[in-house]
């Protein structure tokens, strides 16, 4: 049994739903906005959300039609949206990102709010995981999400600018970090390697912005990881210099810069599939490491008529059980540390020997968050403080698992697995 429930895990968070992307929109103060579900969406489990933004002149569909991310949606499982920036009185589609680019109409659109409330909306409508929020900004695009990780780095877990630039404006260090990748061709003419001005308006070099952002991370600059990357058969050699910060971070930051030696303005007109995955699985790497919601646990299926409105649930990116557990003493609710109920994040320490080990917990729901359906939420997990024995209801992929474990090392919080069963299975 064992054995048997953890390969279940394996095999139902790694299949592959095979399915068509199908579009919705959500609706905003500048109307319709079209996003993209996978083909296998589930209300109950939380998905990645990730946005393109688009140069200057250019709109969404142009975009997608350049970067082809449209074609991930299924396999990577996330919710997809292509805005659209306001157009200038040249009627060029832009972003209002920094005072260098790309507002050169002297235009008062408030793109930072838009894309904010656009990511907010997308919450409501849909479950997003709110520790995988991410951008792919191209050129002016890619001024405008590095903007948006300054501005709202709680909201966004790691940017990738194509060909932007950041600030020179004297700032204070944002509250949390995130993760920041920069890449851009050592001779493009449009948004030049070593920074320049726009209109008299200046912009950093690329290397200042990268600094910048590991500055603003709190990243160490003398312990700095040097590599090469093969992104363009055509130019000479492993083309492009990786320089990361990743030591000595805050919380949840990091700075990497991709300089293509020989290199022009962005990933090319349309951008390699090969490229693409690149700063897609990049991106994907990357979460923050707070907890998956701003409630607890997931809405269990109504069919099951299960006793709790809120039951665990399983991260495969995270390998990490999120729960809320009920402390028992002798079947009765008791209190730990002035609390009674907690939530907990169990890390897979062994598939094969089926055990888990808690990594983190917090007293919960002490914001009195409701639930999606504006109910206080129920904790489906309980640990008898006597036997050590803790039991609950987990979403592993699309299956509901009865599961109880049994404590092993009280020092490393770690317990075995005594018994599974299968939910959705019929009796």
């Amino acid at each position: 049994m064992r054995i048997s429930f953890f390969r279940a895990i394996l095999f139902f968070t790694l299949l592959v739903l095979v399915g068509g992307v199908y579009s919705q929109t959500v609706s905003t103060r500048r109307g319709d906005i079209p996003i993209y579900i996978p083909d296998g969406y589930s209300d109950s489990r939380a998905h990645p959300l990730l946005l393109l933004l688009h140069g200057y002149g250019f709109d969404g569909e142009v975009a997608e039609s350049i970067w082809g991310l449209m074609d991930l949606v299924d396999e990577y499982e996330f919710i997809y949206s292509a805005p659209t920036g306001t157009k200038d009185s040249t009627g060029s589609p832009f972003w209002n990102a920094t005072a260098a680019c790309c507002n050169f109409y002297n235009s008062t659109a408030d793109d930072l709010s838009f894309l904010y409330e656009l990511v907010k909306q997308i919450k409501v409508e849909y479950n997003v995981d709110a520790n995988r929020v991410y951008v792919v900004g191209d050129s002016n695009g890619g001024f405008m999400a590095l903007e948006l990780a300054y501005r709202f780095p709680q909201v966004f877990t790691a940017v990738a600018s194509v060909a932007g630039a950041s600030h020179l404006i004297l700032r204070p260090t944002p509250k949390t970090g995130v993760h920041v990748l920069q890449i851009q061709g050592t001779e493009d003419t449009s948004i030049l390697y070593n920074g320049g001005s726009i209109q008299n308006n200046k912009y950093p070099g690329v290397q200042a912005s990268t600094t910048q952002w590991a500055n603003y991370n709190k990243c160490s600059l003398d312990d700095v990881s040097i590599g090469l990357k093969d992104l363009f058969p055509s130019l000479p050699g492993s083309e492009t210099e990786v320089l990361l910060y990743e030591n000595g971070c805050s919380k949840d930051g990091s700075a990497e810069l991709w300089s293509v030696l020989g290199g022009g303005h962005g990933l090319g007109r349309p951008v390699d599939t090969s490229n693409m995955l690149e700063v897609v699985d990049w991106l994907f790497s990357k979460a923050k490491s707070d907890w998956p919601s701003e409630y607890n646990g997931v809405a269990p299926p109504g069919n099951l008529e299960l006793d709790f409105n809120s039951i665990g649930s399983f991260h495969q990116r995270d390998n990490i059980i999120y729960t809320c557990i009920r402390a028992l003493q002798n079947g009765q609710l008791s209190e730990v540390n002035g609390h009674s109920r907690f939530d907990v994040g169990f890390n897979i320490s062994s598939l094969t020997g089926g055990t888990i080990r808690a990594v983190k917990s917090r007293p919960f729901n002490l914001k009195s968050l409701l639930t999606k359906f504006s109910e206080p939420p129920d904790c489906s997990g309980s640990f008898e403080i006597n036997g050590g024995v803790y039991s609950d209801i987990l979403l592993v992929g699309d299956n509901i698992f009865q599961v109880n474990f049994e404590m092993i090392n009280p020092s490393s919080l770690e317990f075995i697995l005594l018994a599974a069963t299968n939910l959705n299975s019929p009796p």
